[in-house]
C-alpha cells in the first residue's frame, strides 16, 4: 500500500524556477578565449617563424660553411700547389745542379786523363825519337867511321891557340882515321895521338895543358837530352 507525503505550502522554502542552460559563452569569457586563441596563433605564428628564421640561419649557416670549405679548400689547394711547385722547382733544381756538378766532374776527370794520355803519349814518342836518333848515330858511325873527323876537328877548335902540343885520346879504330888522314893532306897539325880502348868509337878527349874537353860519345848525347830536358844514358843499362 503506497503512502503519499503532502508538504504543507507553509513549510515550503523559496525554490526558483529551473531553467535550460544557455550554450552562449559570456562576452568576457568569449573575449578571453579568443585572446587565448589569438595568443595561440601568435605563439604559433612567432614559433613557425623562429622555426623559419632557424631554418634560415641554418641554411644560411650551412651556406656560410660550405662557402667557407670551399674557399678554404680553394685557397689551401691554391697555397699548397704553390708551395709544391716552389718545392718541386727548388728540389728539380737542386737535382739539376747535382747533375751538372757530376757532370762537371766526369769532364774534369775526363780532361784530366786526355791530358794525362797526351802527356804520355809525347812522352813515349820523344822516348822513341831518341832511341831512334841514337841507332841512327850509331848505325851512321858504323857504315861512315870517318865521321869521326868533324868531331875531332870541332873539339880540337876550343883548345886552339894553346902553347902545348895538343893530346887526343880515341878508339883504336878511329885512331886509324885520323892518323891516315894527318897522312894524306899533310897537315901541319901538332896532334899526339893517343889509343884509348875505353873510348867508344865516335868519340874522342881532348888536353892541352891544363884544359880538357870530353867529346866522347856518352857526353856529347847528354848534352843533346839536357838541351830538350830529357835524360837516357848512350849506352843502355
Amino acid at each position: 500500500m503506497n503512502t503519499t507525503t503532502v508538504i504543507p505550502k507553509a513549510k515550503l522554502t523559496s525554490c526558483e524556477r529551473w531553467k535550460l542552460d544557455s550554450f552562449d559563452i559570456p562576452s568576457t569569457e568569449a573575449s578571453i578565449k579568443n585572446q587565448q586563441s589569438s595568443n595561440s596563433a601568435q605563439d604559433s605564428d612567432k614559433s613557425a617563424a623562429a622555426q623559419e628564421i632557424e631554418t634560415l640561419a641554418q641554411a644560411a649557416k650551412e651556406d656560410g660553411l660550405k662557402q667557407g670549405y670551399e674557399e678554404g679548400y680553394k685557397n689551401g689547394f691554391q697555397e699548397g700547389q704553390n708551395n709544391g711547385y716552389l718545392e718541386g722547382r727548388q728540389q728539380g733544381e737542386s737535382e739539376i745542379q747535382a747533375e751538372l756538378n757530376q757532370v762537371n766532374s766526369v769532364f774534369n776527370n775526363l780532361n784530366e786523363q786526355i791530358q794525362s794520355i797526351e802527356q804520355q803519349i809525347a812522352q813515349d814518342i820523344l822516348t822513341l825519337a831518341i832511341n831512334l836518333a841514337k841507332k841512327m848515330i850509331t848505325q851512321a858511325l858504323t857504315v861512315h867511321p870517318e865521321l869521326i873527323l868533324p868531331i875531332v876537328q870541332e873539339a880540337a877548335s876550343h883548345l886552339q891557340g894553346s902553347e902545348h902540343r895538343l893530346r887526343l885520346f880515341l878508339n883504336p879504330e878511329d885512331a886509324k882515321i885520323i892518323r891516315q888522314y894527318l897522312v894524306e893532306q899533310s897537315s901541319q897539325e901538332n896532334w899526339i895521338i893517343h889509343e884509348d880502348t875505353h873510348q867508344e868509337r865516335g868519340g874522342c878527349r881532348l888536353e892541352a895543358g891544363g884544359s880538357e874537353i870530353d867529346a866522347s860519345m856518352e857526353m856529347r848525347w847528354q848534352r843533346v837530352l839536357t838541351a830538350i830536358g830529357q835524360t837516357d844514358d848512350w849506352i843502355d843499362q
